[in-house]
């Protein structure tokens, strides 16, 4: 007894026999022959693209391969056979690549969001520097001074006394003048900090994980070649 030639990959479609008679006959051990082939093609290992533009080469050098593969299709008995093959050898080849720009996709989201985020927390933080700088100097400034009475309205002279009283009670209502624009400041300081901290986590709450991956490629056409 004669043995068939093996497969690639070491498999076999039994003991050989003679030519068939019609083209059809083999068919299954053909079949069986670019399947196995197939898996051994998916199962190699590839680089993982890590741009966009790599990406794209990668698919450009398949679709190139699967195309001149179709055209040979065109040239064999089981044309619809041969072109269903192809097609699923096809997707397989791609489905990494769709998973990839996925990948880079939901990377591309994330770093917008966090330039986003880092722009609005360095203009609210400038925002309450100069806010701060602005009170500091408010609190800084010298009191106004008590405007003189004039003479038409003072109807007798003050005593050394009665000035010196007037000049503390003035620079006690200005230290407690000053007391209050200093705790006005803290409190205020205070409220730009904690809009800060809840703007910072509004912004991490809309970051969401990599949105679901889309439709393969070839995954959804009717198993008849177009």
């Amino acid at each position: 007894m004669r043995f068939a030639r093996p497969l690639e990959g070491g498999a076999t479609c039994g003991p050989a026999k003679p030519a068939p008679r019609w083209p059809l006959e083999g068919a299954t051990c053909w079949r069986g022959g670019l399947l196995i082939g197939f898996s051994l093609l998916v199962g190699a290992a590839v680089a993982q693209p890590a741009t966009r533009a790599e990406v794209a080469t990668q698919r450009a050098a398949i679709e190139q391969r699967f195309a001149r593969e179709t055209q040979a299709c065109e040239q064999q008995f089981a044309v619809a056979s041969c072109l269903e093959e192809v097609r699923v050898r096809r997707h397989a080849a791609l489905e990494p690549l769709v998973r990839r720009e996925h990948e880079l996709a939901a990377d591309e989201r994330r770093a917008r969001a966090a330039a986003q985020a880092l722009r609005v927390r360095e203009r609210d933080v400038t925002a309450a520097q100069d806010e701060g700088q602005r009170r500091e100097r408010i609190v800084a400034a010298p009191p106004p001074s008590v405007p003189a009475t004039p003479a038409s309205h003072a109807p007798r002279a003050l005593g050394a006394d009665e000035a010196a009283r007037q000049q503390q009670q003035a620079q006690a209502r200005a230290a407690a003048g000053a007391a209050r624009r200093r705790e006005q400041l803290q409190e205020r300081e205070e409220r730009q900090r904690q809009r800060v901290a809840e703007h910072e986590v509004r912004e991490k709450r809309k970051t969401r994980p990599a949105a679901a991956l889309l439709p393969l490629p070839g995954a959804s056409g009717a198993s008849a070649p177009r």
